[in-house]
């Protein structure tokens, strides 16, 4: 576990968590200097990649820091990208990539006009990041809750976004890192917060690895091997029209439900819709270098209760519909 010096105590005890003016023009070490005199615990990234890990390695969440030394250290003689620790910091952040999708209920909030935003398009005006102070002992997950959509994502306890004067992966074509709006970060809304899971307390917590392991190799049935494939390509337009992490995560439920209902192994899905996944969402595009990792050990931990009246109900429907008369009256209704 990593300490927390006296200085970062009393930026903790004395700051308003607040996003800093003009950082667009600083340089990096600037930035993250300013951002931690802001009350944000920072991390140093790897500008090819939005991993939080891809410079300070394994257990990243312990090691963010606010203290000028360590911020010194990262930034003084390096090209790093910067990141700020959302959650730790005492954060929210909403993460919006398609603006149309977004629920009534949050948009009226982002669009609130104290609440800090960094857009991350220069063609679309509401696309990008939103920040609110979360209550004192209120952790959120990463969980968009009864939020739904297609609209993005919450970084929450673990999430990080990455800042200005970072420069965008797709600059090319028109990302950017531009703070439209800065300041005080207003609280999270009850209307948002009501709506949203903390971390401590979601239904379902993620299995070890070991126990994942271990339901692959239980569930490695093959009645219906080439339904697979038809399930996962069928799942495409999911990720080009919405988000990409829950595209992958629903899917994740639906295949291994199948395989605990014997239709095809569970191992073999996992690996397909990663590959899957990778398509849509490079490796360098991931919010942690686990992130898919992360959806497998989840999505295990909910499939692993589904009755066996319901997994019977699913397998006979598949062994229905794959026979030969049920596929040429299906072709014929085309």
């Amino acid at each position: 576990m990593s300490s927390i010096s006296l200085s970062e105590l009393l930026i903790s005890e004395a700051t308003e968590l607040s996003v800093p003016q003009g950082t667009e023009g600083l340089s990096m070490l600037d930035a993250a200097l300013a951002w931690a005199s802001c009350g944000f615990y920072v991390l140093p990234i790897n500008q090819s990649t939005k991993h939080p890990g891809s410079v300070v390695g394994v257990g990243w969440p312990d090691k963010s820091s606010r203290a000028e030394k360590q911020i010194r250290e990262w930034f003084s003689d390096s090209d790093y990208g910067l990141a700020i620790h959302v959650g730790r910091s005492g954060a929210i952040a909403f993460d919006v990539d398609e603006p149309h999708l977004v629920p009534y209920v949050l948009g009226q909030w982002i669009r609130f006009g104290e609440t800090p935003f960094q857009s991350t398009r220069d063609s679309d005006p509401m696309r990008g990041h939103f920040l609110f102070s979360t209550q004192y002992g209120k952790t959120y997950s990463n969980s968009k809750g009864y939020l739904s959509g297609g609209w993005g994502e919450v970084r929450g306890k673990n999430g990080i976004i990455v800042v200005s004067p970072t420069i965008h992966q797709k600059s090319l074509s028109g990302g950017r890192y531009l703070w439209i709006r800065t300041g005080p970060l207003p609280v999270l809304p009850y209307d948002l917060d009501e709506k949203l899971p903390q971390a401590s307390t979601q239904a379902f917590q993620a299995l070890n690895l070991a126990e994942v392991e271990a339901f692959l190799l239980a569930n490695n049935g093959a009645l219906l091997p080439g339904l697979l494939e038809r399930v996962v390509s069928g799942s495409s337009i999911k990720f080009t029209s919405g988000s990409r992490h829950d595209a992958a995560r629903n899917l994740l439920i639906t295949c291994l439900t199948d395989a605990m209902a014997g239709l095809y192994p569970a191992k073999a899905a996992v690996e397909r819709i990663a590959n899957h996944f990778i398509l849509f969402k490079p490796e360098s595009e991931w919010s942690s270098p686990d992130e898919f990792l992360g959806m497998v050990k989840w999505a295990v931990a909910q499939v692993s209760n589904a009755s066996a009246e319901n997994l019977s109900q699913i397998r006979d429907a598949a062994l229905l519909m794959s026979r030969p008369s049920v596929q040429n009256w299906l072709e014929g209704q085309r």
